[in-house]
């Protein structure tokens, strides 16, 4: 009984904000338009994951950020506060020596500052994660992002209090077996709670969206499509030799049942007999093939 900590009311992972269901399911679409983004840069297809969000205070987050890191701030209207997007500096490293013909394995030295290469691939993948998070926003609320600044490190850019709580969206990055790298994309609680209602209802995911209208139209164009009905009379069975014996004027002897199939593309959907009617030949279906498929 000597491990009691003191508890802030109002605070910590009891009161996490309702928006984070929403917000993982943005994260999951995020995170397969990261993945796209990643791949060409790297030559190879990345695992991207999307971890839970979370609630923590702001010290907490940049007591776990390396130093050196490549830190970017954007403004995000309408919401209050500015978001930060962290990279490792590992990361970026790797995937420039992968974009230039290396397989990632190259020693990385002890540094303080991202090379004029490292600089542009930062640009380019911020931009480009942000305009994805922008899109997977868009069924929720219009989001106009501004860069702020870019820094190399946390202490550089520290845009809240050590006590301001804040809430982290991370995605992890392997590109090999042997390393992992997180992207963060961290955004004041204060800013998300305005936000919060509209996040419980209008999240839509990529491979669930419908749309009644148009599966309506759908459903009418679709009784439209033609399909190739057939049926098959008889089939005899011929030998090899008295195939290639066969000429014009031969006779083979067939035998018809008197149940035929009705077949639809390459199932059989209903049985019947032949026969005539306004002096055509005619199908007369007695019987519909019943199934699981059908």
């Amino acid at each position: 009984m000597n491990d009691v900590q003191t508890f802030a009311f109002g605070r910590g992972e009891s009161q996490a904000p309702v928006m984070l269901s929403g917000l993982d399911r943005l994260g999951e679409k995020l995170c397969r338009r990261m993945r796209a983004l990643i791949e060409p840069i790297a030559g190879v297809r990345p695992n991207v994951e999307a971890q839970d969000g979370r609630v923590l205070d702001f010290g907490a987050w940049s007591a776990d950020v390396p130093a050196f890191s490549s830190i970017s701030c954007y403004r995000i209207a309408p919401l209050k506060g500015q978001m930060l997007l962290r990279m490792n500096a590992a990361m970026i490293s790797t995937l420039v020596d992968c974009f230039y013909g290396g397989i990632g394995n190259r020693p990385l030295p002890a540094r303080g500052e991202f090379t004029p290469t490292e600089d542009r691939l930062i640009v380019r993948l911020a931009d480009a994660i942000v305009a994805r998070m922008v899109e997977c926003w868009a069924d929720i609320l219009p989001l106009e992002p501004a860069l702020i600044v870019r820094e190399t490190g946390v202490g550089f850019a520290a845009s809240a209090q050590a006590s301001e709580p804040m809430v982290l969206q991370r995605f992890v990055v392997s590109i090999t077996r042997e390393h992992e790298w997180p992207i963060d994309l961290l955004f004041p609680l204060a800013a998300l709670r305005s936000a919060e209602a509209l996040m419980g209802t209008k999240v839509h995911d990529d491979d669930a969206q419908t749309d009644p209208v148009w599966q309506a139209r759908i459903a009418r164009q679709m009784r439209n499509i033609r399909l190739p009905a057939r049926t098959v009379l008889a089939r005899p069975n011929l030998s090899l030799a008295d195939l290639m014996q066969l000429k014009a004027g031969d006779v083979i002897p067939v035998t018809i049942n008197r149940s035929l199939p009705l077949i639809v593309g390459d199932r059989i959907v209903a049985h019947g007999t032949i026969g005539e009617q306004e002096g055509r030949a005619a199908f007369q279906i007695e019987k519909l093939v019943q199934g699981n498929d059908q």
